[in-house]
């Protein structure tokens, strides 16, 4: 509805608007089948991101064809974007193939996944390596890499910057970690954001 009369006002705001104008649509007569036949529609031909125009039964009539930018409708307002938030980021390697990795807690943000130890996330992050994992048995040479890993989340944009450590096999995790196979990664419940910063780390 939003591409067949050019709706200008943008969602959510335009939702009254385009429930008028489907209204002024609706059949006497089988009106559910017509709700039916425009999800279908909306589902195969008149898709989000890039329509079909030339299939569409309703072509000639489209005031966004004629305009020429099907694709720009529905207009949605732009989400706003959080403060950026910076962070650390310790990536630490056991020399037969084990990465350090523990578990967000259960509830708030990407909770209960699998991520490799981090700093806090902060607006004033100073960066730093005094609040890397401390391992019984082993001391973690730490080496930052180059660059930042980026992800930006729903309300915020995140940069952590990387650091990476070798230690060997013997190497105690903390109470709060555990050591996961390099080769068993694919099975761990891994953020994007971290799967981001694995990349960066390993290559």
């Amino acid at each position: 509805m939003a591409r067949l009369f050019a709706v200008a006002k943008e969602l959510p705001a335009a939702k009254v608007e385009i429930r008028r104008l489907t209204e002024s649509l609706l059949p006497t007569e089988r009106a559910g089948d017509f709700a039916q036949a425009l999800m279908d529609l909306g589902a195969t031909i008149c898709t989000p991101k890039t329509p079909a125009c030339a299939l569409c039964p309703w072509m000639n009539g489209c005031a966004a064809r004629r305009r020429g930018d099907p694709e720009t409708f529905p207009i949605k307002t732009a989400k706003k974007q959080g403060r950026l938030r910076r962070g650390a980021a310790f990536v630490v390697l056991r020399r037969d193939g084990f990465v350090l990795l523990r578990s967000r807690a259960p509830t708030g943000l990407l909770g209960g996944m699998s991520e490799v130890p981090t700093t806090r996330w902060a607006h004033d992050f100073a960066g730093g390596t005094e609040l890397a994992p401390r391992l019984r048995g082993a001391r973690a040479k730490w080496r930052r890499l180059p660059g930042v890993v980026t992800h930006v989340f729903t309300h915020f944009p995140l940069e952590l910057v990387v650091y990476r450590a070798e230690v060997a096999r013997d190497a105690a995790a903390p109470p709060d970690a555990r050591w996961v196979a390099l080769a068993d990664l694919a099975d761990e419940a891994l953020p994007n954001v971290m799967r981001k910063v694995l990349v960066h780390a390993l290559g």
